[in-house]
């Protein structure tokens, strides 16, 4: 898991690689209708919501959302692009500890929970713990989308300029059954090899 500095490095320079905007898993759910804001059912949570464009893109459609992350560089810029889309008012941003329960200024429970690409940056406790947290953060028919890179070590390149290698954390195969398959029903969704994309509903 990078530390904070290393991550407003990143931002500030423009070289995030997983900065890439809207992802399209979460589009073709939206466009599909398998997530929409009904009444009562509109609160989102975004875990590790970067610079924000999956949470102002849910708010366009109606949703209430709240993006944490411990990048008050890529926060900045979430909150700059609520503003700019004019979502301000039910775009939160928060910054906090993904890994750890109570999130700070994050309350309740959510229908909706997002993870592009954080849980699988993290190992040991931090990993658990975020786990816990989105457990804890979520309801009886709540839909958890789960983005990760997906992979034995030795499957994978020691190295590599583009795509998984063994210098990235991942989530290996069984694993997200192990963390959330007592209490979700977990569905595997299409995407490139070495990466999974989880559609799950709790229980």
């Amino acid at each position: 898991m990078m530390k904070p500095w290393l991550y407003n490095a990143l931002y500030r320079l423009g070289i995030a690689p997983w900065d890439i905007g809207v992802r399209p898993e979460l589009v073709n759910m939206v466009e599909t209708g398998r997530i929409k804001p009904e009444a009562g059912r509109r609160r989102v949570l975004d875990l590790g919501c970067g610079t924000g464009a999956e949470s102002v893109y849910l708010a366009q459609q109606g949703f209430e959302v709240v993006g944490v992350d411990y990048s008050r560089v890529a926060l900045q810029r979430a909150q700059a692009a609520a503003r700019q889309h004019g979502v301000a008012e039910s775009c939160r941003f928060v910054y906090g500890d993904i890994s750890s329960y109570p999130i700070p200024g994050v309350d309740g429970t959510f229908d909706v929970i997002l993870d592009f690409g954080a849980l699988d940056d993290m190992t040991g406790a931090p990993r658990s713990g975020m786990a816990q947290a989105i457990h804890r953060y979520a309801h009886t028919g709540t839909f958890f989308i789960l983005w990760c890179f997906y992979a034995r070590k030795e499957e994978v390149p020691r190295f590599r300029f583009s795509g998984v290698s063994q210098m990235h954390s991942m989530l290996e195969p069984g694993e997200e059954q192990d963390l959330f398959g007592a209490e979700f029903v977990i569905e595997r969704l299409e995407a490139p090899q070495h990466t999974a994309c989880f559609a799950m509903t709790k229980k």
